[in-house]
């Protein structure tokens, strides 16, 4: 086949956001949120309700969709590692099979390649090119965007640069689809458009329309903290300061959640719509990470409870049921997969995930792993992974017991049965497998030689403040405040 004369593969345009809990749409059962586009884009094609992000962390999750390694694998542990430009990812793999790749947005790219394989990017990331680099300007609104228990009281409704940042990607993102189709029309070559929007990552501050629509609607959090907790989970909660939540900041910073949530569904779904009718175009939304959202007492990311680890993921196009509602477990490495072979690119080195489409011996198993290193959370290295199987829930903490939760009888996952002699076998079992090819020895040296690395590259950033040619910055931050 001549690919440029008469390519038959399937263009394809996903949407990635950032910490968009998988149970906070419509679709998904929550009768509080307005999710109309993603409710409209399930209905046309299939939602996964089992999907895990890789990392339940920003930057280890994105580069482990990019490459399909697990963060250990591609030395991307943390929010402040770099991915080596001579690691593949699937643009790279896609644009030597003839796709044009473009990325349009947030991509949480450390270092001065900012492309990765990816040939077109019209806009950057709002963040940092390099640890340790300024964060975006949003003057008054600065004190709510942290990640410890005193900044969501600084949550409400307002408007920041990080919406107006979103709103330039979906601006991009119609130009650059409007580019490549055209681009299609002279060279026949098909395109990958992958569109990623900050939000609704915090600061939990939505626009007075979207905040007004959800406070006082939204209901307080359904799992309260427990009397006790794991070692791990518990000095996780410490060192965000989660205990001493007010009412009125929990409150406020679910409503504005939930109208960020709103807001980066509308955008969505302006371009999700420009696609209607379109069944040679692949379609597809997701997010890196989950929320906890004041479930169990917890906010942000960064453990593996299913608020935290597990991400929506809808699927429109040739090969994926109308309505239909997919229980398998899948990953985000499994969406990478899912890309590579629909642009026929073959496999990348060591890339773990499967294509979706596949249906039969699906190992309906995954894994997800955490090393900390979020922003402002003061916390050694750590090494906690979690196996994922059909039916139980393996979390292993280096250092600490293991926690093992039965998801068919308990999917709230609130009785820890590890230490259940009914269990034992399960637990043997599970920590052989979670433990293959997981060696926390070398892990830790990888760590330790890491953080000497990020050291000397932070010093350097502070002396030299290093152009960041890519980043977006806001021509109006005067608009950052509270309404």
């Amino acid at each position: 086949m001549d690919r440029k004369s008469s390519d038959e593969r399937a263009d394809i345009v996903m949407l990635m956001t950032d910490q968009h809990a998988a149970r906070i749409m419509g679709c998904a059962g929550d009768p509080a949120v307005h999710t109309p586009a993603l409710d409209r884009l399930a209905k046309q094609g299939t939602r996964f309700e089992n999907c895990y992000c890789p990392s339940p962390l920003c930057v280890p999750s994105r580069m482990a969709f990019l490459t399909g390694l697990e963060p250990h694998q591609s030395g991307v542990l943390t929010n402040d590692d770099y991915l080596p430009s001579d690691v593949p990812t699937i643009a790279h793999a896609m644009g030597a099979a003839g796709y044009e790749c473009h990325l349009v947005g947030r991509m949480h790219f450390y270092g001065p390649d900012q492309h990765h394989g990816f040939t077109n990017r019209p806009i950057g990331d709002i963040g940092a090119s390099y640890p340790s680099a300024p964060a975006p300007d949003i003057g008054p609104l600065t004190k709510g965007r942290g990640n410890r228990g005193p900044d969501l009281e600084h949550s409400g409704a307002g408007e920041t640069s990080y919406q107006a940042y979103d709103q330039a990607v979906i601006d991009h993102a119609h130009r650059c689809l409007a580019e490549a189709r055209a681009q299609k029309a002279r060279t026949g070559r098909p395109f990958f458009l992958l569109v990623s929007l900050f939000c609704p990552h915090p600061p939990y501050i939505a626009r007075r329309s979207d905040y007004d629509r959800y406070i006082g609607m939204v209901p307080p959090p359904r799992l309260k903290r427990p009397a006790t907790d794991h070692p791990a989970i518990d000095a996780w909660r410490k060192a965000g300061q989660t205990d001493d939540v007010s009412d009125q900041a929990i409150a406020k910073s679910r409503a504005a959640y939930y109208g960020l949530v709103t807001m980066a569904d509308r955008l969505a779904g302006s371009l999700f719509d420009a696609l209607a009718g379109d069944e040679n175009t692949l379609c597809i939304y997701t997010s890196d990470h989950g929320e906890s959202l004041g479930e169990r007492g917890l906010w942000w990311k960064s453990t593996f409870f299913d608020e935290s680890v597990k991400v929506p993921l809808i699927v429109r196009g040739r090969g994926f049921e109308s309505g239909g509602v997919n229980k398998r477990i899948v990953n985000l490495m499994d969406v990478s997969a899912t890309l590579l072979a629909t642009a026929q690119a073959g496999d990348l080195p060591g890339h773990t995930g499967h294509d979706l489409r596949q249906t039969e011996d699906w190992l309906d198993q995954t894994v997800s792993s955490y090393y900390g290193g979020l922003m402002n959370i003061a916390l050694p290295p750590l090494r906690h992974r979690m196996l994922r199987t059909d039916r139980y829930k393996l979390m292993w903490f280096d250092g600490h017991h293991p926690m093992l939760f039965d998801m068919a009888d308990d999917p709230d996952e609130l009785h820890d049965v590890a230490r259940d002699s009914d269990h034992s076998d399960v637990l043997e079992h599970l920590t052989t497998s979670i433990l293959d090819g997981w060696d926390t020895a070398a892990i830790a040296r990888q760590q330790a030689l890491g953080m000497k690395r990020n050291r000397v590259i932070r010093n350097w950033v502070s002396a030299t403040s290093p152009s960041e040619p890519m980043r977006w910055y806001d021509p109006d931050r005067a608009r950052n405040a509270y309404e």
